[in-house]
């Protein structure tokens, strides 16, 4: 016996198990946190503003309006997507030196001999 819809079953499970399985990478009040929370609300804005600009584009019966607001759209987002990659290396790096300093290492990531208030002690 065959099912005639059978991603109608197994899209809501395949979700519900990625929900189960997903954990939480950045903890808050990292710095990563901090930038993934600012990124997103800015991904939001661009979007909303991206929107706003092709509705007002699509009422122009010529279509003109819609070949320099894609040229804008496309630079715009390189440069935010440029920004975004600095912003998270940098993040990433406060962050791994945090944990150094956590565990008692050197900033170049070997160890010190001395262990830190986040190392378990024998």
């Amino acid at each position: 016996m065959t099912r005639k819809y059978p991603t109608l079953i197994a899209l809501p499970v395949m979700a519900l198990l990625s929900a189960c399985q997903t954990s939480q990478i950045n903890e808050p009040g990292t710095a990563m946190a901090a930038v993934e929370a600012e990124t997103g609300a800015e991904a939001y804005a661009f979007g909303a503003a991206q929107g706003a600009v092709g509705v007002a584009a699509a009422f122009d019966p010529t279509g003109a309006a819609s070949l320099p607001t894609m040229a804008a759209g496309r630079a715009a987002h390189r440069a935010w997507m440029a920004s975004v990659q600095a912003r998270t290396r940098a993040a990433q790096e406060v962050d791994q030196q945090a944990f150094y300093k956590k565990h008692g290492m050197n900033p170049d990531g070997t160890p010190s001999g001395v262990p830190g208030p986040g190392s378990k002690t024998p």
